[in-house]
């Protein structure tokens, strides 16, 4: 790129040019979310059928179509604004530098030389100087070469910019076709690296997401970024949004949406090659991806489920397949930004992204008698936490020790404060708490010290929470909340097994021991020899066992109609 045509530049044409691709972006976020809240629910709510699944994997595939519309265009717009910044600021520098060479009197030359007033065209030995030098007296010499320096950084900045965004831009293509395949979000998962390559490279306005920073300072962080960084960031950083605590839910979930279906589809396609050509290893890089695409199945399986049973919703405001060891997977069932009623349920042993559809499904239910207990001028949203390496039933990976417990305590504490920090404070929604076999311990752990902000605690077949008694959790007594499967093997045999490594105190008190100090709750009539998974279960009517109803009612604040253990 020569001076010449930079100061001619109009880049006012790529701000335009950006514009039309945030429409389409904005048009792909709509018609996505119209798909996915409205349509594909009312068409679960009130036909079934042959016909009715038909059209619900019709509109699946529209909306698939409409989310990498959304994604692949807010991609193309990002990049067109970042080049579009850099070259507005070189046209400056370039301009400035130029207006300073006119006020001196010195004289441009078209190879972006600077010539002084008493300047020789030649230098003492009969050689002219290059572009970006200067020439004169040396007492106009240095203000000269400043100039042409000035000249020189612009045109180069404005090159390089130009050089690196066209080489993202011309890969930003999809397919002419109406079939949004793997291969395509394998692309896209490629053009997001090379976006925020080009973006590095190029020193743009955008630094990288914060890192290491409490719940609060997240909030603050992106409260005060423009809708236009927002965007940007969304765009680029899709993984590391959608992990940042603090954050607003449906911000969260439309990045790690974007992730989930990148991720999808670079999985897909490395599973294709590996089963061709079967490197040396392949087979447990084959046992991972397919974990992950099953339970990467299983959220979109929740995903559909939206409008059945009226069940709202969901948001993915967590997803990797790694995590901190079996995949990480946080999703809520409504909106807890805007919830009166939140809770937050950490999973226990054996608990991991390729087996979450249990779980998934156990808060679904929690999610739907709590709605019920807490009336229809409440919301309320459950939450699935799995951001822990949770504990396997094998020596090396013992459910007994409890380091998974003092690794998962942190992120669960951040991730609570996180959700409070976005519903707008400590009053703003009335939180439970809840932890399943080791999940108790998870959470015990978090919460001694006063550490949780939590509302009220709940444990269902606890082992021990690392506490003595339930007033050490920071939540009164009274809000400590537990219940057990008794006479039942697994339930008995993690309960009492637990004890000597995760009860608290001397005397090893487990939540659900009377001296422990908090409320008991009533299980209900026994239901067969295993009952350590059967805490959320319905009866074959629909309505909730006793288990389910009562912890329904403490998410919901109805305390008063919580049954206690005889």
């Amino acid at each position: 790129m020569k001076w010449q045509t930079l100061t001619k530049l109009d880049t006012e044409d790529l701000g335009r040019a950006a514009d039309v691709y945030k429409s389409l972006s904005s048009a792909g976020d709509r018609g996505k979310d119209g798909l996915n809240k409205n349509v594909a629910p009312g068409i679960r709510g009130k036909l079934k059928g042959r016909a009715a699944n038909a059209a619900l994997r019709q509109v699946g595939q529209l909306s698939d179509n409409f989310h990498y519309m959304q994604v692949q265009t807010g991609l193309i717009r990002t990049n067109i604004d970042l080049l579009q910044e850099i070259l507005r600021k070189a046209k400056i520098r370039l301009n400035q530098a130029l207006q300073e060479a006119e006020r001196e009197g010195f004289t441009v030359e078209s190879d972006g030389s600077v010539s002084c007033s008493s300047a020789s065209p030649e230098d003492d030995d009969g050689n002219k100087y290059d572009g970006g030098t200067a020439h004169g007296a040396d007492s106009e010499k240095r203000k000269a070469l400043a100039i042409a320096q000035e000249i020189s950084e612009a045109v180069g900045q404005a090159t390089e910019a130009d050089k690196t965004f066209a080489r993202v831009l011309r890969r930003l293509k999809a397919d002419d076709e109406l079939h949004v395949s793997s291969g395509d979000w394998n692309d896209t998962a490629a053009d997001t690296k090379a976006s925020r390559k080009a973006a590095a490279k190029a020193e743009p306005y955008l630094p990288q997401p914060p890192e290491g920073r409490s719940s609060q300072e997240n909030k603050q962080w992106w409260d005060l970024l423009s809708d236009e960084d927002r965007d940007h960031y969304l765009a680029l950083y899709p993984a590391e949004i959608g992990a940042l605590d603090g954050l607003p839910a449906d911000i969260r979930d439309e990045a790690n949406r974007a992730e989930m279906a990148t991720t999808k589809g670079r999985y897909e396609t490395e599973l294709n090659q590996l089963l061709t050509e079967k490197p040396p290893g392949w087979k447990g890089r084959r046992d991972h991806i397919n974990d992950t695409l099953k339970g990467i199945e299983a959220i979109e399986s929740r995903f559909d489920r939206t409008g059945i049973k009226e069940l709202p919703p969901a948001y993915l405001l967590g997803f990797d397949p790694k995590g901190r060891g079996d995949g990480r997977i946080i999703l809520a069932n409504g909106n807890p930004d805007t919830a009166d009623h939140t809770a937050i349920h950490v999973p226990g042993t054996t608990a991991k992204l390729s087996a979450i559809d249990g779980d998934l499904h156990r808060v679904d239910r929690l999610w739907r008698h709590s709605s019920k207990s807490a009336g229809p001028d409440a919301s309320v949203s459950t939450i699935t936490w799995l951001d822990y390496d949770a504990p396997d039933i094998n020596p090396g990976h013992n459910p007994m020790r409890g380091k998974f417990a003092d690794e998962g305590a942190d992120p669960l504490r951040r991730f609570t404060e996180g959700t409070q920090a976005a519903q707008g404070g400590a009053d703003a929604s009335h939180t439970t708490v809840s932890g399943h076999s080791y999940g108790s311990a998870v959470v015990g752990e978090a919460a001694k010290g006063h550490r949780l902000p939590a509302d009220d605690i709940m444990f269902q077949g606890s082992p021990g929470v690392h506490v003595r008694r339930a007033e050490d959790l920071g939540v009164g007594a009274d809000h400590v909340w537990a219940v057990a499967a008794d006479k039942t093997v697994d339930d008995t045999t993690v309960r009492q097994g637990g004890r000597a490594f995760h009860g608290g105190g001397p005397d090893r008190a487990i939540p659900t021991d009377q001296r422990f100090g908090g409320n008991v709750m009533d299980y209900g009539p026994w239901r067969g020899p295993t009952g350590h998974g059967k805490y959320w279960d319905e009866e074959r009517d629909g309505d909730p066992t006793v288990s389910l109803r009562n912890m329904a009612r403490v998410v919901a604040g109805d305390y008063i109609n919580v049954t206690h253990k005889q």
